[in-house]
């Protein structure tokens, strides 16, 4: 028999292969790591705070979060688009360690100062709305700048493809809060305790990646706050809201104790939807990395929200056969009325999610009539939310009602973007 004829490059390109499949592979398990480090600090520090609070301390507790939680995601969209900046640029001849005003920073400071002047104004009504103590407000208030400059330095390292370093900052911050809360908890700090762990450890993070960055900025050439940026953050701004608000409208239209039940089921629905959210986020870059296929383009957003209704409709029948013993192994027996709202929690959640997996698409174009469905809708949401409440019930399937029509304009607009053949969008 003839030997076969030696190929002289494929042991070469074979062993470059696997360097780099070794290479990448390391990092891929790195921040694998780290995003299971973090998604269970996080699912620890809702569980611990919710069976040390009880339902009413906690529900007031998860309503400053949602405060927070607006900022942070906005300040993801501020991230992103910093990332894109300094990927795009050219590297300074001489690093600097002072704090550089250039667009990304002058952008972090902006919207950390007026949103920080927003939340001290209405710091009183907080108080009185949420029946909490005066100055949590003001410490809730106090986190926003440093989650923008926090937010700021990521980019720069995302940037830079540190996306390891990236990851490993964000859970550090999970895992110190965790840790941090237990602390003061135990100790019987209360609400503000742990709203005190939010900002000292947002200061900590803030200045430890600002640390990092200052040797590795880059100069950002565009203008700050130019159209496409400000579409893209407020759409990410005007999300956070429609998803978060529910558990401050909540907590001040009901009894405390239902106010606790009600915010236990959201955090459950919301940490079950996690996944078919990012499998949506991973899956739709791939579809639309061949520019101009606008056929692909709505390929990869159908499948995505595809995915996401069908989890979602499986998870939401999980929790109406087993709502009651999930809840009472997670939060305890002081939360017994949540299992109640379980089912119907997670139907109303689904077309939120399906919005989340098509706001992608949607911020990937920066579209302006986008935006304004969303703010639309948060104006419905709220003045429907105040007429309904305290009939939870009822505030819920306007929830859910007010999520399905925002996903629907959305997706035709997600349409009408894919068939523009005179233009390719923006990916």
């Amino acid at each position: 028999m003839t030997d076969l004829p030696e190929e002289p490059r494929l042991p070469n390109w074979g062993a470059r292969g696997r360097a780099l499949a070794g290479q990448h592979g390391g990092a891929l398990v790195g921040i694998a790591v780290a995003s299971a480090v973090g998604i269970a600090a996080t699912a620890g520090f809702q569980v611990t705070a919710s069976r040390k609070l009880g339902p009413q301390d906690f529900s007031l507790l998860t309503a400053f979060l949602a405060f927070i939680n607006i900022a942070a995601i906005g300040s993801t969209a501020l991230r992103n688009a910093v990332a894109v900046d300094v990927a795009d640029a050219r590297p300074r001849a001489a690093a600097s360690s002072r704090f550089r005003l250039d667009s990304s920073a002058i952008e972090a400071l902006t919207l950390g100062v007026v949103c920080t002047v927003a939340l001290v104004i209405v710091a009183p009504w907080i108080s009185g709305a949420l029946q909490s103590s005066a100055s949590a407000p003001l410490i809730a208030a106090a986190t926003v700048l440093p989650y923008f400059l926090f937010a700021r330095s990521l980019g720069i390292l995302q940037g830079r493809r540190r996306v390891g370093v990236v990851v490993w900052w964000s859970t550090l911050a999970q895992v110190v809060q965790l840790v941090l809360a237990l602390v003061v908890l135990t100790l019987g700090w209360g609400v503000q305790g742990v709203l005190l762990v939010y900002l000292a450890t947002m200061l900590a993070v803030t200045w430890g990646s600002w640390r990092m960055t200052r040797g590795i900025n880059v100069a950002v050439s565009r203008r700050p706050f130019n159209s496409t940026t400000t579409v893209v953050l407020l759409l990410s701004i005007a999300f956070a809201w429609l998803t978060s608000v529910d558990v401050i409208l909540v907590r001040s239209g009901v009894v405390e104790t239902a106010a606790g039940s009600y915010a236990a089921g959201a955090v459950l629905v919301k940490m079950t939807l996690v996944l078919p959210a990012t499998l949506s986020l991973y899956l739709l870059p791939r579809f639309v990395s061949s520019k101009g296929n606008q056929a692909l383009s709505r390929l990869g957003v159908n499948l995505s929200v595809g995915l996401t209704l069908v989890a979602g409709f499986a998870i939401a029948g999980v929790l109406a056969l087993a709502g009651e013993p999930i809840t009472n192994l997670v939060f305890g027996g002081k939360y017994a009325d949540t299992a109640v709202l379980l089912p119907l929690m997670a139907l109303a959640w689904i077309p939120w999610a399906m919005t989340q997996a098509i706001l992608v698409r949607i911020t990937a174009v920066a579209s302006q009539a986008g935006l304004t469905v969303l703010v639309v809708a948060a104006v419905v949401q709220w003045v429907g939310a105040k007429a309904l409440l305290p009939n939870l019930d009822a505030m819920i399937a306007l929830n859910g009602a007010v999520g399905l029509v925002a996903f629907a304009l959305l997706f035709v607009i997600h349409l009408t973007a894919s068939r523009d053949s005179g233009t390719t969008p923006r990916e």
